[in-house]
């Protein structure tokens, strides 16, 4: 089911940014400089203590705009602590949300996978009515199992 785009949310507004931005910088609120990874067309910049990963692209002038963030709602394997200005979370979501709930607010995702005999992680993806370019939020959940009533969101993606 497409969603309204969070054209309203902080994070959101960051898309499309360079990370030299004022805007960005001022999101931020840190001198933390990022762990800079760059993989094949992609430059990743993570604050793991802040609990993000931004993903920028080249766009046609060949300058850094940012693609994607990740924000993660739980210590990671990987060094990613819960990120904490919970009020900037978008489409609704909460900290403690479980997976029916955010389908209840949100409606039937747009795609679902993993799960049963994947042994992947569930997740649901849904679109923003954008007519600009493709968008949306990918929800990472804890589960294995779409049964599991408790199933609790481990990230997200926001495009």
């Amino acid at each position: 089911m497409t969603i309204d785009t969070p054209t309203s949310d902080k994070l959101y507004q960051l898309i499309g940014l360079p990370p030299t931005s004022s805007s960005f910088q001022a999101f931020l609120l840190t001198d933390q400089k990022p762990t800079i990874t760059k993989l094949s067309n992609y430059v990743y910049h993570a604050y793991k203590p802040l609990g993000l990963s931004f993903c920028f692209i080249s766009d046609q002038s060949n300058q850094l705009v940012l693609d994607a963030i990740d924000v993660y709602n739980g210590q990671t394997r990987d060094g990613f602590a819960p990120f904490k200005l919970t009020d900037d979370l978008p489409c609704g979501l909460k900290t403690d949300m479980q997976a029916h709930e955010i389908v209840a607010m949100l409606g039937e995702p747009d795609r679902k996978g993993g799960g049963g005999q994947t042994r992947m992680p569930c997740w649901i993806e849904y679109k923003f009515n954008n007519e600009q370019k493709e968008s949306g939020i990918l929800i990472q959940l804890h589960g294995f199992e779409w049964e599991d009533r408790e199933m609790g969101w481990t990230s997200f993606v926001l495009f």
